[in-house]
């Protein structure tokens, strides 16, 4: 079957899959979601384990499985915490492009 010669290629796959990957406010996000995803399993169990060996099994000589119970419990305010600075840095973010928005 024959195309009529003034219908367009269709688009890309790329372009169609990723259109908006080019603007600035996309990768911003993007980066921002990566790094807080990284924070997010990164610094708790990095504090999890550490705490665990070094604290409470080496400094204060708890045994193994007293030790990872505490040092889980906070691993987890650590996680909510991580969280809650999260959400406070984009809340005033918002609040900056709004205000800015609002000037223009």
């Amino acid at each position: 079957m024959a195309t009529p010669s003034n219908v367009p290629p269709p688009p890309s796959t790329m372009a169609t899959l990723f259109p908006n990957f080019r603007d600035q406010e996309v990768q911003s996000a993007v980066k921002n979601l990566l790094t807080y995803s990284l924070v997010i399993l990164i610094v708790p169990l990095a504090s999890m384990f550490l705490l665990k060996q070094y604290f409470f099994e080496a400094l204060l000589g708890f045994g193994a499985n007293d030790a990872l119970a505490y040092s889980a419990i906070i691993a987890v305010i650590l996680v909510h915490v991580v969280l809650g600075i999260w959400l406070l840095a984009a809340t005033k973010q918002e609040d900056r492009k709004k205000r800015e928005n609002k000037q223009d």
